[in-house]
């Protein structure tokens, strides 16, 4: 049978109620989260083409973060779709993995959660508690195998809750309790087509924003609408999505290059 990697976070019998672990301390008896055809991780080393992918990226978000001092980075989309939170967590796990930077990833798409649900973290308390006065910021963040990853899912969402607990001071507070324990902040957050003011509230107090589009399907008008509706000095770049067939490289280069070796 193939051995599969996988991702290991707490269980929720281990957090009900108390503070998470803190970085560098096991885990265990934590759900296994592996990757699937529907959402690859780069924890699965089939993907070969995809982990160098992430771990360019990685690279270049490493360089911001050392020359500007940026420190959270939320990563939105035009719509839907577009693979925001197939690149928010993968950026995630491939920095994990890395372990030069302490690391934490928000799912901040309090609306859909798809990060949470990708990552089994659907019953675990999140940031939805914590913006609601219910949990402490250490009670929401949950340490993986990676000694320098650390998750915060969606937690309890009530409807009509929204976007009314992203409009008082705590998801600044958070963030800035964050920046005491971690270097570096991923929000996955919605896509720039929700007619709703969540993505707003949550880039407000955060560093920079990336943005996913993807090829041959993201138009003009809805990248015209990143300045209309985000502050483009926050801008940090674009990010291409299924862009195979215009970055040419040669993946054969390590075999080659492994077999040429004596």
């Amino acid at each position: 049978m193939e051995r599969q990697s996988v991702l290991k976070v707490p269980s929720p019998k281990e957090n009900n109620g108390s503070p998470a672990k803190q970085l560098g301390e096991s885990t265990t008896g934590g759900t296994q989260i592996k990757s699937d055809l529907d959402f690859p991780l780069v924890l699965d080393h089939n993907h070969q083409v995809a982990t160098e992918s992430f771990s360019i990226l990685r690279s270049r978000l490493l360089s911001v973060h050392n020359k500007l001092g940026t420190r959270s980075v939320v990563i939105t989309s035009a719509e839907a779709g577009d693979g925001k939170t197939l690149v928010a967590t993968n950026l995630a796990l491939s920095l994990g993995q890395l372990a030069s930077k302490r690391i934490l990833f928000v799912d901040g798409d309090l609306r859909a959660g798809t990060a949470t649900q990708v990552l089994k973290l659907k019953n675990l308390p999140g940031i939805g508690d914590y913006l609601q006065g219910i949990r402490s910021f250490e009670s929401v963040v949950h340490v993986t195998e990676f000694s320098a990853l650390s998750v915060v899912p969606t937690g309890l969402v009530p409807n009509k809750s929204l976007p009314q607990i992203l409009e008082g001071p705590r998801w600044a507070e958070f963030l800035e309790q964050a920046k005491l324990k971690f270097d570096l902040i991923v929000v996955d957050s919605l896509p720039l087509s929700a007619p709703v003011a969540d993505l707003e509230l949550l880039t407000a107090p955060c560093d920079a924003i990336l943005f996913v589009v993807y090829m041959r399907r993201t138009n003009r008008q809805a990248l015209q609408r990143v300045n209309s509706r985000l502050d483009p000095k926050k801008f940090l770049g674009i990010i291409v999505n299924n862009a195979d067939e215009i970055y040419d490289y040669d993946y054969n280069y390590y075999s080659i290059r492994t077999q040429g070796k004596k």
